[in-house]
């Protein structure tokens, strides 16, 4: 096995092996629901849409997502973890939900990872919505990444991209170092670490490639900030295929 498959292996088992400790964060960080409401609000989903999030962890936000679509809607929720997934299964089965599933695959082959979903779910191509939060900073290459998610969705699809860098904010960059401290602890054997990169610079390069991937493709593209700037949501609209690539290479991302 190369090593780059062993360390997804074993960030997929630190995630299992905390899965409890993740789920309680995600669910009652007192800062968890405005975010989660204003990555929801960014994804701006309509009723009877299929959303898709990419590395959805417990399924901490499905409730707001499954709220948003609808009855007529779907939510499916892709992941790695073993863990992870059955806790996510575990919420829907006590929620009663009918139209949210999720599937354990990798969300750098999005077209794979629905292969086990029942009919009653878009397949790839019928994806109206792409939603990652707290994943591209995991990925060996985030851009790539955004540009399959970009693919499932289409011309007119929504895509949005979530997650935690390195401050530029004057009372941020005061906190830095204790975020820095904060990543280390939580970076996965095999996901940054022995890196020429401390895990905190790899974060900041991933989040940076992820956001301005997505103001590439998407024709109306924002990234907004909040938590003193720690904390990036970037949505937008994926232009045509074959239009005009718009150059985000001067955009400010950190």
């Amino acid at each position: 096995m190369n090593e780059e498959g062993t360390g997804a292996q074993a960030s997929a088992a630190f995630y299992t092996r905390y899965a409890g400790v993740y789920d309680r964060f995600a669910s009652a960080a007192p800062f968890a629901a405005g975010l989660r409401e204003r990555i929801v609000d960014a994804l701006a989903p309509d009723r009877g849409d299929v959303v898709v999030e990419m590395g959805c962890g417990t399924g901490a936000n499905f409730p707001a997502l499954r709220e948003r679509v609808g009855a007529a809607g779907a939510v499916v929720g892709v992941d790695v973890s073993k863990g992870v997934v059955s806790r996510a299964r575990d919420r829907i089965e006590r929620a009663g939900w009918e139209n949210v599933h999720v599937v354990r695959g990798d969300a750098t082959r999005p077209p794979a990872a629905f292969a086990d979903l029942p009919r009653v779910t878009a397949p790839a191509g019928e994806v109206d919505a792409v939603v990652a939060t707290f994943v591209t900073g995991m990925l060996d290459d985030p851009a790539d990444a955004v540009d399959d998610w970009c693919r499932l969705v289409g011309e007119g699809g929504r895509v949005c991209v979530a997650g935690f860098a390195r401050s530029t904010t004057p009372v941020g960059r005061l906190l830095n170092p204790a975020f820095a401290a904060a990543v280390r602890l939580g970076t996965p054997p095999g996901r940054g670490r022995g890196r020429p990169e401390s895990p905190v610079e790899l974060l900041d390069c991933r989040a940076v490639a992820a956001h301005r991937r997505v103001h590439d493709r998407c024709q109306d593209a924002r990234t907004t900030r909040s938590l003193a700037g720690f904390a990036r949501v970037t949505a937008g609209t994926v232009g045509d295929p074959g239009g005009e690539v718009v150059d985000a290479s001067d955009r400010q991302f950190m």
